[in-house]
């Protein structure tokens, strides 16, 4: 279908030209904060109402979504400290590096502490046609204000996560 009137998201067109393209954006209360969401379509897809409800569900349950996110995030520094290494050269002035240098006391910057100092500045959604896999996406930053580094994880329409990558 070409359009959708959703509980959610409300009336929804498919976009009219030949790319993905912004159907909608809102915020997403998270905590104290709200982050920005923005909702992705193809030309071709039609809109698929199962699809938006899963959406809007990942979205009201938020907090759930963060803590996965945050736990695939958490494991992938362990892994590679090569994104906390970064931005403690880089942002060695920037007040939150500050408080994780000083909070690790002469140690190496912890995945567990830097993971939990990272925030969600974009969650994008993707309704896409085909069997793409990541179909949610959850921008996390250590500082936004003056990085624009991002760790990118993506996350499939159940909630499980695909990945986490390093964008900026």
């Amino acid at each position: 279908m070409k359009s959708i009137d959703h509980p959610y998201f409300g009336h929804l067109e498919v976009p009219p030209v030949d790319e993905t393209e912004v159907i909608w954006e809102g915020t997403a209360a998270l905590g104290s904060s709200e982050v920005e969401v923005r909702l992705w379509a193809e030309p071709s897809s039609g809109l698929d109402e199962g699809e938006l409800d899963a959406f809007a569900t990942h979205l009201a349950h938020l907090p759930a979504l963060d803590t996965a996110a945050r736990a695939a995030i958490r494991e992938d520094l362990q892994q590679d400290r090569h994104f906390i290494d970064h931005h403690a050269a880089e942002l060695d002035d920037v007040e939150v590096i500050k408080r994780l240098t000083r909070e690790a006391n002469g140690e190496a910057i912890s995945a567990d502490a830097f993971t939990a100092a990272m925030h969600p500045v974009r969650i994008g959604l993707w309704h896409l046609i085909g069997e793409a896999k990541a179909r949610i996406v959850m921008d996390y930053t250590i500082d936004a204000a003056t990085s624009d580094e991002l760790l990118a994880v993506k996350v499939a329409r159940d909630g499980a996560v695909v990945s986490v990558d390093w964008e900026s």
